[in-house]
């Protein structure tokens, strides 16, 4: 049985963006995993100790965006996603980042998966 922990809508200020506007102040993002967990991973009785805690993953999140600029979506979210794979109970993942005020008329996202 595939085991997977969603994290939906994660909305957090961010400092990410080339142009000028974007680098003077922090942009609200939307960030969603998928994450797969491995078949080792055995959910025994109702103790978080026999589970992988989700917040772990919205912690990991909020340290690498913290104190930190980037340039680009594209590497916020491999950065993301390579913290992420370290846990050992992580199999897969797809995360999206999106921009909710890259322009006025719409969002802007990049997803990445290894699935």
């Amino acid at each position: 049985m595939k085991k997977k922990i969603y994290i939906e809508d994660m909305q957090i200020y961010a400092s990410v963006g080339v142009y000028d506007h974007e680098k003077k102040s922090k942009q609200k993002i939307l960030i969603n995993l998928e994450i797969y967990l491995n078949d080792n991973h055995k959910i025994l009785n109702d103790k978080l100790k026999n589970v992988t805690d989700y917040g772990v993953f919205r912690n990991i999140i909020l340290n690498v965006l913290k104190n930190r600029h980037y340039n680009l979506i594209e590497k916020m979210t491999q950065d993301i996603c390579k913290k992420i794979l370290e846990i050992n109970s992580v199999e897969k993942i797809k995360i999206k980042v999106t921009k909710l005020s890259a322009f006025k008329d719409c969002k802007v996202s990049f997803e990445l998966s290894n699935f």
